[in-house]
Formats: structure tokens, C-alpha cells, sequence
């Protein structure tokens, strides 16, 4: 099995805009996601741009230890290991296909502030 990639800020923890690069307050129904994702043992990283430099990793693992949330591999990297990406600013796409799936098709996909949940 590969890993699951949870995006940091604006799903793991709230992403208000103008934050000043803080990490905001955690988010409780993801916590609780993770929490029970890690007890079940599935490999988890947090998927941030934030894992572009050392200080950015060493911020993302304080916040997790500050959280009770478990030591997690912080990337920014997908690799051929990647099975599932959990991220506020993702847009479904159909495999192999290149067309948004029916769900986001109506959305507008040039700012994530706008984006409205869909049933994809």
C-alpha cells in the first residue's frame, strides 16, 4: 500500500488569508481523520510547500507535536507512491482523461477562495 497526503494549511489546520505564514488552529474533523488513519497504520505525510525548506519542516513538525498529532513525514514531493491526496485546493480531474470530473466541472478553478464543496 502507498501513502496518503494531507495537505497542511486549509485542511489540517485553518488557512485564514493574510496569515502571515502562522499555521492556524487545527482542524478537528481532520485531526480525528488522522488520528484514526494513523491508528490503523496508514502511512501518512503532510503535503506542504511549507517542506521547501528546513525551517518550513521544523515549523509543520512543532504544530503537530503542539496538536497531539502524531511525528509525520512532512514533503512536498508526490512520488509513484501517492494513492490519495486530501487538499482544500485540489480539482478532480478523470484519469487519464484530462476532464474535471461532473462534480467541479461548474466550479471556478482560478481562486480557491471561491470553491464550493462538491460531490465528487
Amino acid at each position: 500500500m502507498g501513502w496518503v497526503g494531507v495537505d497542511l494549511d486549509g485542511t489540517l489546520a485553518e488557512y485564514p488569508p493574510q496569515n502571515g505564514g502562522v499555521i492556524g488552529d487545527a482542524i478537528p474533523d481532520m485531526v480525528e481523520r488522522v488520528l484514526k488513519w494513523h491508528a490503523e497504520g496508514v502511512e501518512l505525510r503532510i503535503f506542504t510547500v511549507r517542506a521547501t525548506s528546513n525551517t518550513g519542516i521544523k515549523q509543520v513538525k512543532a504544530w503537530l507535536k503542539a496538536n497531539s498529532l502524531p511525528e509525520l513525514a512532512v514533503t512536498a514531493v508526490k512520488d509513484s507512491g501517492l494513492i490519495e491526496l486530501w487538499d482544500d485546493r485540489a480539482v478532480r480531474v478523470i484519469r487519464n482523461t484530462g476532464a474535471v470530473c461532473p462534480g467541479c466541472a461548474n466550479q471556478s478553478h482560478l481562486s480557491a477562495l471561491h470553491w464550493k464543496v462538491t460531490n465528487c
